[in-house]
């Protein structure tokens, strides 16, 4: 469709189903173009994450997740929703071999004192 003039309800269907094709193909090749094969909400510049990146880093389930930040077992950003995560501070968490956070916030208070 060349005449971008032409308003929205006067097009007929053939002309309407041609511009949704090249506006979805726009959008996908932006898409395309922006993301290196992620998915969901964030970059993989990106040091924040969402659950299901962490998901897939841990291999835990979402339901996993959610507990072990109640009790502290796991490192995060923000327990609102929703929880956000740091990339490099979950990778760390692992490669640690899983440490309860919260004896490590305590050690670093008391050695702070």
């Amino acid at each position: 469709m060349k005449d971008l003039s032409k308003p929205l309800y006067s097009l007929t269907v053939g002309e309407y189903i041609d511009l949704s094709k090249e506006a979805f193909a726009q959008e996908a090749k932006k898409l395309l173009n922006s993301t290196d094969g992620t998915s969901g909400r964030s970059k993989s510049n990106s040091d924040i994450i969402f659950v299901e990146e962490v998901q897939q880093l841990t291999g835990y389930k979402k339901s996993t997740i959610y507990s072990k930040v109640c009790r502290f077992e796991i490192p995060v950003i923000s327990k609102r929703r929703p929880l956000t995560f740091s990339r490099t501070d979950i990778i760390d968490w692992l490669k640690a071999g899983k440490p309860s956070v919260i004896n490590q916030e305590a050690n670093d208070y008391l050695s702070k004192t």
